[in-house]
């Protein structure tokens, strides 16, 4: 593996098992707003793209003033309750210590509100681990622009050939491709192995821990 100097990690599905939870938020939005509930296994498969393509799939709404009227409701909604209902994959809190005692820099990035972002890892013991945080407000564009890479990069100090970003979704790894950063799969989401670029992959993980294994191979 390429020497890196920091480690950029997705969020959902790739350090905490949140699919049923934004799920769950998308229907209660909706809901409030008038729309019937979305079956689950329906709503899955838009998990992980930009808030108003995913509250469009569950409602059916195609007007852009509703649409935002509901995603600033869904990004109220998920600083406020989204910090008590996450659940990170078990391997995730040694994992993240291990690689940050290697000396690695972190950072989380996400479409999730910054708030949502800090007060969950803070809550689970996890924000001592990260030096970057970025969350919906603070990129120019939602994945797959490469802002909000571009902006954690430059928090970091790094430049982006420097730097790994670790993601579950077809919208992450087009994401670093847009970036010009190297990319690693992770396959604990809805995306399987052979829907990746295996040309563009550096790397497939199923766990954080195998991270943290192919990075401190001498602890």
């Amino acid at each position: 593996m390429k020497d890196y100097r920091a480690i950029i990690f997705d969020f959902d599905m790739t350090l905490a098992d949140t699919a049923m939870v934004i799920v769950t938020l998308l229907n209660e939005v909706a809901e409030e707003f008038g729309y019937p509930r979305m079956p689950e296994k329906e709503a899955l498969p838009v998990v992980g793209y930009g808030h108003e393509i995913m509250l469009s799939h569950v409602t059916g709404e195609k007007d852009p003033k509703k649409l935002h009227r509901m995603r600033e409701r869904y990004r109220q909604v998920c600083r406020e309750r989204m910090p008590d209902m996450m659940v990170y994959f078990s391997d995730v809190p040694d994992s993240l210590r291990r690689l940050k005692e290697e000396g690695l820099l972190l950072g989380v990035l996400s479409q999730k509100p910054h708030a949502a972002l800090s007060g969950s890892l803070e809550k689970h013991g996890l924000y001592q681990y990260i030096d970057v945080v970025t969350g919906c407000e603070d990129a120019p564009a939602h994945k797959p622009d490469p802002g909000g890479l571009l902006v954690s990069a430059r928090a970091m100090g790094l430049e982006r050939d420097q730097i790994l970003f670790v993601g579950d979704h077809l919208v992450d790894q087009e994401t670093a491709r847009a970036a010009g950063m190297d990319f690693a799969a992770m396959l604990r989401g809805i995306t399987q192995r052979e829907q990746f670029d295996p040309g563009y992959v550096r790397q497939f993980y199923y766990k954080a821990q195998e991270v943290a294994e192919e990075f401190c191979e001498n602890d």
